[in-house]
């Protein structure tokens, strides 16, 4: 699994969090792939993760629960996606292909049949893809009539083709000798293309089902919203509503799902689709719409929070307007602050 990027399309949050880290409805990311893999009854997974690779033990826990075994491929610098997967070479044992995740997706992607196309193809390499209304912005990807990959071009200004690369992977493990060792490479713009040229055998993989790239606020937001809105069928998306505190007045029109020990006042308007995290304080005569709320939020009463996130323990005081915005982990607001977006969203 490659977690080694920087999560830059992703801040202010990720200058606090690794992205693997991040809540979507109050699940870190990182679980739902390894729900996926559990479920595919694969039980050993490799993180390619960045020098801070430490950080990231938290996630044995949660490995363990899910009976997986979990190691970590440290980089000591920067590798890229290519250079990330021949770095966690020392982990791979015998010859049988192994999977290659993304590690900013969420997906429902039947691993069974992937896998099966993948043998029957005769494939070196397998790649999940989807089709888009707009593929400029992905990794684009032509085939013939068999499926078998003609070209990939990463975020070309004119697609010639609507499918798009979905970043999930079968790869031979004899195609790791085609990466140099130790340097920075980009699978997506240096070695598919090049492996194409040399007529290695790509093939691409039809995936149908449910899938998001979380690597934007804007995406990221949409994936929140889907899990609580049942897009997703994954194992733990029914488990998400845990011990709450509810006033009896509490107005909803909509899906809420919280956290642990979360309380609203009277009066408090939720509409739309709203995510509180844990330990979370909304006071009275507030309005909550289309919001994910991070951990410890202390909101005060006659706020609005409007299509927007806010970070860990950030605390709203009293009569704030906060509309369209990405709101970083630590803030504070004093009363009467208004924020609205004007283009695109605001990041603080």
């Amino acid at each position: 699994m490659l977690l080694g990027g920087q999560g830059t399309r992703l801040r202010p949050f990720t200058l606090s969090t690794p992205k693997a880290f991040l809540p979507v409805a109050n699940v870190p990311m990182i679980q739902y792939q390894l729900s996926l893999l559990s479920r595919y009854k694969i039980d050993t997974v490799i993180l390619a993760v960045s020098p801070q690779c430490q950080k990231y033990r938290k996630f044995f826990g949660i490995s363990k629960s899910l009976g997986i075994n979990l190691y970590l491929s440290c980089e000591k610098k920067p590798l890229g996606t290519a250079g990330g997967i021949r770095n966690a070479y020392k982990f791979l044992k015998g010859d049988e292909p192994f999977f290659v995740f993304n590690g900013d997706i969420i997906s429902d992607c039947n691993l069974d049949k992937m896998l099966e196309f993948h043998k029957k193809s005769d494939a070196d390499i397998s790649i999940a893809v989807v089709e888009v209304e707009n593929s400029k912005d992905f990794g684009v990807i032509v085939v013939d009539q068999d499926k078998r990959i003609e070209q990939f071009i990463e975020k070309p200004q004119q697609p010639l083709s609507n499918l798009i690369n979905a970043g999930i992977y079968i790869i031979q493990p004899d195609i790791l000798d085609e990466i140099p060792a130790g340097k920075e490479v980009s699978i997506e713009k240096e070695v598919f293309p090049e492996l194409i040229k040399k007529g290695k055998k790509l093939f691409a993989y039809i995936h149908t089902g449910y899938w998001k790239d979380v690597g934007t606020i804007k995406n990221f937001k949409a994936a929140n919203f889907d899990i609580v809105q049942g897009k997703i069928n994954l194992d733990h998306a029914n488990k998400l509503q845990a011990e709450s505190f509810f006033s009896e007045k509490v107005m909803l029109n909509g899906r809420l799902s919280t956290g642990k020990n979360v309380v609203f006042g009277n009066n408090v308007k939720v509409s739309g689709t709203v995510i509180v995290g844990d330990g979370c304080y909304i006071g009275e005569n507030t309005v909550l719409k289309d919001a994910i709320i991070f951990r410890n939020v202390l909101i005060g009463k006659n706020c609005l929070i409007e299509d927007s996130i806010i970070g860990n323990s950030t605390f709203i005081e009293d009569n704030c307007e906060i509309r369209d915005a990405a709101i970083a982990d630590g803030c504070r607001f004093c009363q009467y602050t208004k924020i609205k977006n004007s283009g695109n969203s605001v990041r603080l």
